[in-house]
């Protein structure tokens, strides 16, 4: 075999479906061929943001969707278009001999861009999803001026949703949930760590705890939110933890080496997730809820009672009641309810939401939700702009201002802002999605419904296969999904393009994928 002679990978063209995908193989070697009108391209056969198998992705319009976490991109070119990846596929040239589709493994050269700016140095507020989606796009797009990141965390940005998942199922580096081992030096930006201490929109400048001032052309304030931990007697003692950042998963992880039993205060996400994780690991969990069915209120009651049926068949253990005390001499030994019941603990996990970071904010009132309010620009002032956690914007879906604490969002927030210091003038549109893997099953929700009228249920939500649609004003504007990534994807994708059919035509049974 000549060595010098460039690897490839053949597919019959009748295996490749006109207007669909297919994976070719080559021993460990494998890419996505994808044919349509225009010819056959071929593409890296993985994600880039987890590695999920692009095969079983969703194709809907132009765009093909990562089918764990909705990443999408471009049938075209494998252009980026919705995070959370945050770089293209790389693509592989192809040519057709006889029968036969052949991709050359030599990458083809990503374009090179130059962005058209006057803005020469950026500063960004926050070191978390939506900050880091702004880095990677502007350089991405060609911005070659300053970029300087100022956060608290002394690790480089991580992938926050790991840290409630699979990071906590056996003892786990916290390089592994690192986005790059250095991504200061990879996009070539200026890291300060350092605890803000005001930031003046009106000037574009943060001044830092230990009295420097910092101001750029352009300011983007993504501060997120920090845990909230309610004035417990005993939240204080040792073995009362939160988990919102990868100093908190290490603790938490490290604690469960030594521990036996937890007590989770809260079912929301991040609550139910680690319960199911830690569980995995052999820890004894009690999940003590206020409410007696998790998710009931964002869900339905149906999907939240199969949610709880299905944590407690893996040995999760519910209580419904509220918190009277952390009791316990120095370290903890047990939660105990008003109700009067005793839940001994090693661990208690505070699962009790997030407060956005907004106070240092100078001159700008948050509104009723702690956000800051932005319109469809996500623009504060002249040359600043508010993403992530933080922001109360005009969500598109509902036509309702909305503060969306979701880790896609922000970095679709953090896209936006780079895009709009580079000069692009479009609003805000994208669609809201989020994922939760609760233990061994995925669940996708897609688009926001606050207040939602009435539930379209399709599948068995016990046999967790189904979707629920969520109608508000007599308009669908959300989905819940577990199992049924087809029909989510195109709803997804046709809520970003604003095409959901209605719900009488959902009711009716529209095939949503042959809408896309």
């Amino acid at each position: 075999m000549d060595q010098d002679k460039p690897r490839e990978i053949r597919l019959a063209l009748d295996a490749i479906p006109l207007g669909g995908k297919a994976e070719g193989k080559a021993g460990e070697d494998a890419v996505l061929f994808v044919r349509d009108a225009d010819g056959v391209r071929a593409f890296q056969a993985k994600c880039p943001h987890l590695g999920a198998p692009l095969a079983k992705g969703e194709i809907c319009g132009g765009r093909l969707y990562c089918p764990w976490h909705k990443a999408a991109f471009a049938l075209a070119d494998g252009s980026l278009e919705e995070p959370p990846a945050l770089e293209a596929l790389t693509r592989y040239p192809v040519r057709i001999e006889g029968g036969e589709a052949v991709a050359t493994l030599t990458p083809e050269p990503a374009p090179a861009k130059r962005a058209g700016t006057t803005i020469g140095q950026v500063l960004i507020v926050g070191t978390g999803a939506a900050a880091v989606a702004c880095v990677t796009t502007l350089r991405r797009e060609g911005f070659s001026g300053t970029i300087t990141l100022v956060g608290r965390e002394a690790q480089p940005p991580y992938d926050r949703t790991k840290l409630s998942k699979q990071f906590l199922a056996k003892p786990t580096p916290a390089e592994k949930a690192l986005l790059e081992p250095d991504f200061a030096a990879a996009h070539q930006i200026e890291r300060i760590e350092a605890e803000a201490t005001r930031i003046d929109p009106a000037t574009r400048s943060v001044t830092l705890a230990d009295g420097r001032v910092l101001a750029g052309d352009a300011l983007l304030i993504a501060t997120g939110s920090r845990a909230v931990v309610p004035d417990f007697e005993g939240k204080d003692l040792e073995g009362v933890m939160t988990l919102r950042s990868l100093d908190d998963a290490v603790r938490l992880s490290d604690a469960a080496e030594r521990a036996a039993r937890v007590v989770v205060v809260g079912a929301g996400f991040i609550g139910l997730e680690a319960a199911a994780f830690l569980t995995k690991r052999g820890l004894s969990v009690t999940v003590l809820s206020r409410e007696a069915l998790p998710f009931a209120k964002r869900f339905g009651e149906a999907v939240g009672a199969a949610l709880k049926r299905y944590h407690e068949g893996t040995g999760v253990t519910f209580v419904t009641g509220n918190v009277a005390r952390i009791a316990g001499d120095g370290s903890v030994e047990a939660v105990e309810t008003e109700d009067g019941a005793r839940l001994p603990a090693d661990i208690v996990l505070i699962g009790a939401g997030a407060a956005p970071e907004t106070a240092l904010v100078a001159g700008v009132e948050p509104d009723a939700h702690g956000g800051l309010p932005v319109g469809a620009d996500l623009k504060l002032a002249d040359g600043v702009w508010v993403a992530g956690d933080i922001a109360a914007f005009p969500e598109r879906g509902t036509g309702v201002t909305a503060r969306i604490e979701h880790w896609r969002l922000a970095q679709q927030h953090g896209t936006h802002v780079a895009k709009t210091i580079l000069g692009a003038t479009d609003a805000f549109s994208s669609a809201p999605f989020f994922w939760s893997n609760q233990g061994d099953k995925r669940l996708d929700y897609g688009g926001y419904a606050p207040g939602f009228d009435r539930i379209i249920l399709q599948g068995d939500p016990a046999a967790l296969d189904f979707i629920a649609y969520y109608v508000r004003e007599n308009r669908a504007v959300a989905a819940c999904s577990i199992g049924r990534n087809p029909a989510f994807t195109a709803f997804l994708h046709l809520l970003g393009e604003g095409r959901v059919p209605s719900p009488e035509a959902i009711e009716a049974g529209a095939d949503l994928p042959a809408l896309v």
